[in-house]
């Protein structure tokens, strides 16, 4: 950069031609790409539908909500509260007093796997919006 700079101040350096726009090819307009054409559309098409229609098939094999809900319930048994080793001891609060063990699936569980039903979610609604619009604009072109 400071060899630029050199350059520009001596003059030689001052062809449009030999300077490196970095930041506008970074973050230009990508108008110099090649357009899809029909039939690279239909084909990223079926092969989006396919991914989608295995994924489906997928989770309808894994038992759908309930099954999922299942094996993570079964995961979660092999992390049992209250299980320590003997030869150690680890003591919080008074000496009487013990924690109420609650039963069922941990809250923590239940909000992490929410929130990622959430997301996914709204991973696949954006890409249905966006491929409702490219469908909406190969429409008016015809």
């Amino acid at each position: 950069m400071i060899a630029g700079e050199l350059e520009y101040i001596h003059g030689q350096g001052t062809d449009e031609d030999q300077y490196d726009y970095f930041f506008k090819k970074l973050f230009g307009k990508k108008n110099n790409r090649p357009k899809k054409t029909e039939a690279e559309k239909a084909a990223r098409k079926e092969k989006r539908s396919a991914f989608w229609g295995k994924v489906g098939g997928g989770y309808q094999q894994a038992g759908g909500a309930e099954g999922i809900l299942g094996t993570v319930g079964n995961v979660m048994n092999f992390f049992k509260p209250g299980e320590q080793p003997e030869d150690y001891e680890v003591g919080m609060g008074h000496p009487g007093e013990e924690a109420k063990e609650k039963k069922g699936i941990p809250k923590e569980v239940i909000i992490i796997g929410g929130i990622a039903v959430i997301a996914v979610a709204a991973w696949g609604f954006s890409q249905y919006k966006k491929n409702q619009a490219i469908k909406g604009v190969a429409t008016a072109a015809q």
